[in-house]
């Protein structure tokens, strides 16, 4: 659990993971280059152990702790987020009964500065709802390119799968996502036990809306960044051209994304509406009707984050035989 400076929330976090029903476990409390005043505020607990990062920043603290770790399982922790007692347990359990999947996330809640729900907006409900609906493996893999499927603070996985995926990779991404891809990518099974295992806090001064490696665009340019790699089996490395679904502002992140990565993208596709666009980015912009005409073996991108509209295009994706990651992905 990193922990930059000591909060309102920080103790409670800790005393959560003191809490577990599994007390056989090694808490390592990763602090900035001075620990001193951290070690001070630490409850006396054999089995927290508070360490100084080896390179700065988030990336570096992950990093520092996945190093030091000792134990055969390590999972991740916040220390503005609750594990509800029973949540490391519950994941070591779940991944030893299910040998198939190597990494594994939780359902969770989200709570507000408080830790009530009155603050959660709607928004973020829907999103947690989301958010909990991909359960097994197979939702998960096929949700990878719209948001993290998986919650970062709740990751739980045996050191070999860490090992495997070397860790976090900084860069101007986030961290999480990257790290998720790179699973996807690499084939890792990912699935999540069916409790609820994390009250997740939603607050203004989280790291997710204060640093710029989460702004929308960033997490755009990593997926684009990541579609046309070689490992990810689209063909975009090789010459394959890209429609984009969606005329908006994702749209654009996207187009400017994969031209970034050297990828042709033939144009946008729009709702055959009045006052439609011709023209985007000097790209066509054609209707669904077009595209299932000019198609042939281009690859479709869905550019848009509004969960009604992707779900009637995958619908007609379904309709018309499109399988995901031979086809198109959902790109959020």
């Amino acid at each position: 659990m990193p922990v930059k400076s000591w909060r309102t929330t920080t103790l409670a976090a800790i005393d959560s993971i003191q809490q577990q029903t599994l007390g056989d476990f090694e808490f390592l409390i990763v602090g900035q280059e001075d620990t001193n005043s951290l070690e001070e505020r630490l409850p006396s607990d054999p089995r927290i152990r508070c360490i100084a990062r080896n390179q700065p920043g988030i990336v570096g603290a992950l990093n520092t702790g996945l190093s030091a770790a000792r134990g055969q399982w390590l999972a991740r922790m916040d220390d503005d987020d609750l594990a509800l007692p029973t949540r490391l347990d519950t994941q070591l359990h779940f991944l030893e009964s299910n040998r198939a999947v190597q990494l594994s996330g939780a359902v969770v809640r989200l709570i507000d500065q408080h830790g009530q729900r009155g603050l959660v907006g709607a928004g973020n409900k829907r999103y947690e709802s989301w958010l909990n609906s991909l359960v097994t493996p197979e939702s998960i893999y096929k949700a990878c390119f719209i948001e993290n499927p998986l919650p970062h603070p709740t990751l739980f996985a045996h050191r070999d799968t860490w090992q495997r995926l070397k860790g976090y990779r900084d860069g101007d991404w986030p961290e999480d996502l990257d790290l998720v891809l790179r699973a996807w990518q690499m084939g890792l099974q990912m699935g999540k036990p069916d409790d609820t295992l994390l009250e997740w806090r939603e607050h203004e001064t989280r790291l997710t809306w204060q640093d710029t490696r989460y702004r929308r665009e960033a997490f755009i340019q990593l997926k684009a960044n990541i579609a046309s790699q070689a490992q990810s089996g689209f063909g975009l490395d090789k010459g394959r051209p890209v429609w984009l679904c969606g005329t908006g502002r994702n749209a654009r992140y996207w187009f400017d994304a994969l031209l970034a990565n050297n990828v042709t993208v033939n144009g946008f596709v729009d709702l055959d509406r009045p006052g439609a666009r011709q023209h985007k980015r000097h790209r066509p912009v054609i209707t669904y009707s077009d595209l299932w005409q000019q198609r042939s073996d281009a690859f479709i991108v869905t550019a848009f984050s509004d969960p009604a509209a992707r779900k009637a295009l995958r619908a007609e994706f379904d309709q018309r035989g499109l399988a995901v990651y031979q086809d198109y992905l959902l790109g959020g």
